[in-house]
């Protein structure tokens, strides 16, 4: 039997669009790492796959099989920003590190062409909580549980002091290489869900002029309730046997 040529089957509601979430969380996220130094590698990355789920979204709203165009554009817009702040992150800490290797370098040429024999102190070996390294003084201040992460985990702040010995502008981010260990194994930099009252996520990253003294707070995913040792190396060095140490119990 014919069916009659004026029916009509009801159009079916347009599903949200499931790249465009999956875009939106990625980019999110991808912003969210893109301040931090060495973990924003994998922010790009985040971002990439992010610009290419808000695309294949935009076409599926587009061609109307889908809904939430404005959800696959935030995503676009959190995807590309991510990558775009990893890129600019990276290229100051690059730049930087090349100008304190130049700079070294060229200090080096200068005390050989003068022609005078001049003996230079290095500090050499482990350093208890507060010592100097090469181009920084740094002081290992405390250690506190503080809030957990956004997956839940418990975490620790360490807060460091440091003076900044070089002849220009530098942040702690630049200049040193701490690491926090735990049971031997070390502890990956937390991420927050919501900040902490006491975490200044920036002061990581806060530059301080030369000779002048800062504060830098950075938080650990804590594994246990054991003790923790914290470690503060030169972010340059060919010697790991040089630097500030100390082990904090937790309380």
């Amino acid at each position: 039997m014919s069916k009659h040529p004026d029916s009509q089957t009801p159009a079916q509601p347009a599903h949200l669009t499931v790249c465009g979430v999956i875009g939106t969380v990625f980019g999110a996220l991808g912003l969210l790492l893109s301040f931090i130094p060495i973990v924003n590698n994998l922010a790009a990355i985040l971002g990439f796959i992010g610009v290419l789920l808000a695309l294949v979204a935009l076409v599926g709203t587009f061609r109307g099989k889908k809904s939430g165009k404005a959800l696959a554009v935030i995503a676009a817009v959190l995807s590309v920003l991510a990558i775009v702040i990893t890129l600019a992150m990276q290229s100051a800490t690059s730049k930087a590190i090349d100008d304190a290797v130049n700079g070294a370098t060229s200090q080096g040429q200068s005390s050989s062409s003068s022609g005078k024999s001049e003996t230079k102190t290095e500090t050499k070996g482990e350093q208890d909580m507060e010592g100097d390294l090469k181009d920084l003084h740094v002081k290992i201040v405390s250690a506190a549980k503080s809030d957990n992460d956004y997956e839940g985990k418990p975490t620790v702040l360490v807060t460091y002091e440091w003076t900044n010995k070089t002849d220009k502008n530098n942040s702690f981010a630049v200049l040193a290489h701490p690491q926090v260990f735990q049971n031997g194994q070390a502890l990956d930099t937390a991420v927050y869900a919501e900040t902490p009252e006491s975490y200044d996520a920036n002061s990581y990253m806060a530059e301080v002029q030369p000779n002048a003294t800062g504060t830098a707070t950075i938080g650990y995913v804590l594994k246990d309730d054991s003790a923790i040792t914290v470690d503060v190396t030169d972010l340059i060095s060919l010697d790991d046997a040089t630097k500030v140490t100390y082990t904090f119990e937790l309380q």
